[in-house]
This record gives structure tokens, sequence and C-alpha cells, in this order.
């Protein structure tokens, strides 16, 4: 016997119910209420999102707010690249949250490559691509950025599959991890002269330094990165300082992010 499904009116209330619950939650409160959490496809400025709150803090973010977490530096991002040829490497992809609405907002021809090694999050990533139909701009790379070609161990957060990293973590808070293959990025940069800018966005959980060394060892350099820099003091080098020499000014500093843009006096 089929078992009863929910009337999708009812199945609604109960997640605006939930959500609510949450949002007034303490943070035991809300450690208990996350296990929970029904997955669930959120629509934003006409961007689909499938999302799962369980198991992943931008998930949980967009689930909860109905928009992702960082939505001024994405929105600076979609400034720069609207209507344009654009290529676009998202370092960290994640669930999609950057990808795929930079990927919806660029103009004709660009192409969106979104490196994402986890593989507990390129499956959803990959139906993100789908929903939205950008399965012809968005490629997705499993594989994390470094210095040279190799692998590495990826190392899970509980709960939180988007602070996944090649940087150790914690093991009170440690939840297993995997080899993944890990390739320069300048492997990627070769197709930068068929599309007008470049755009580099880049969150790796404190692994930023060596991602980008290879890049910073050439002479080519994009447009524009947006770059977490709430790991800043975790680094071993002056990245900031790096980025800036190479002539470009800090535009925008949000979400625990910065843009750098190139200075066109430099």
């Amino acid at each position: 016997m089929a078992h009863p499904t929910l009337d999708p009116t009812a199945e609604a209330a109960q997640i605006a119910a939930l959500r609510a619950v949450f949002k007034r939650a303490d943070k035991a409160m809300r450690q208990t209420l996350v296990p929970i959490l029904p997955p669930a496809e959120v629509e934003f400025a006409g961007v689909r999102m499938y999302v799962d709150p369980r198991d992943n803090y931008t998930d949980r973010m967009i689930w909860l707010d109905g928009q992702p977490p960082e939505m001024q530096s994405l929105m600076a991002l979609v400034d720069l690249i609207e209507g344009r040829n654009a290529l676009i490497l998202d370092i960290g992809a994640n669930c999609g949250a950057y990808a795929v609405p930079l990927g919806l907002a660029a103009g004709p021809g660009s192409r969106v490559v979104a490196f994402e090694p986890n593989p507990m999050m390129i499956g959803r990533l990959g139906h993100n691509i789908r929903l939205n139909d950008l399965g012809n701009v968005v490629r997705i790379e499993g594989c994390a950025l470094g210095v040279e070609a190799g692998e590495g161990m990826l190392n899970f957060r509980q709960r939180n599959f988007g602070q996944a990293s090649l940087m150790p973590v914690r093991k009170a808070v440690r939840d297993g991890g995997t080899l993944v293959p890990i390739r320069p990025i300048t492997d990627f940069i070769g197709q930068a002269a068929k599309h007008d800018l470049t755009v580099i966005k880049i969150d790796v959980e404190g692994a930023e330094v060596a991602a980008l060394a290879p890049l910073l060892a050439g002479d080519w350099m994009p447009d524009a990165m947006l770059m977490e820099t709430r790991h800043a003091d975790e680094w071993d080098t002056d990245l900031v300082g790096q980025i800036t020499a190479r002539g470009f000014a800090a535009t925008l500093e949000a979400d625990g992010n910065t843009l750098f843009v190139k200075d066109d006096r430099s």
C-alpha cells in the first residue's frame, strides 16, 4: 500500500514553522535541530538551489534565509561580470552558491570552472547546475588546487562539508577525510584569452596560499579576485601584500572576504 504524501501546502507550512523555531533557537538548540532539518529547493532572484541544511553551513543559511550567506560579496561579482563574456574560476565551489548565480548573470560565451574536490558536494553542485540549465556554462573540476600536481588529504568537518580542507582540522571536529587530486591553477588559465575578463573567487579554508602560489609566481593575473581573508592570520606569508603588489586595489571587504580589482593606473 502506498504511503500517503504530505500536501505541498501543509509541507511548506511545516518547513516555515521549523525555520521560525530554528531562527529563535540558541546555539545548543540549533545543534539539536540540525539533524532533522529537511532538504528543500530554494529560489532567489531567479536562481534555483537544492540545499541540505543537515550537513553544510552554506546550505543551511540558504535554507534558513532564502539566499546565500555572502550576498554582498556575490553581488559585487555579479556587478563585475553581468552580461560580459567572462571566465570565472570558482575555487571552493561548495553547493554552487557563487557558481550558479554567476553562470546565470554572465554573458554569452562565458565559462565558469567550479573547483570542488569534496565528493560529498560534487553531486549537489552538479544537481544545482542542472536545475538552472547551466550545463553548457559551468564545468566542474573535481580537484583541489595547490603548488603542484599530486594528491592530498581533504579533511572533513562535522556537519559542515563546506569547511572540508587540505589544512589540518582539529580532532574534536574532524569527521574523517579522503584523498583528492591536486592541480596547479596555471593548468586552467590558458583559456582566459578567449574571454573579455577573468575573475577568480577563492574560499579554501586557509589553503589560499598554496592554491594561488603558481599564479603569483607567473606573469599573468586575472582582472579581479574575491578571496576569503578571514583566515589571513593562519597564512605563513603576506598574501594580501603580494596581491596588491601585483597592481590590485582592495575595493570591498565584506562577509569575511576581500575583493581585489586590477588598478588601471598600475
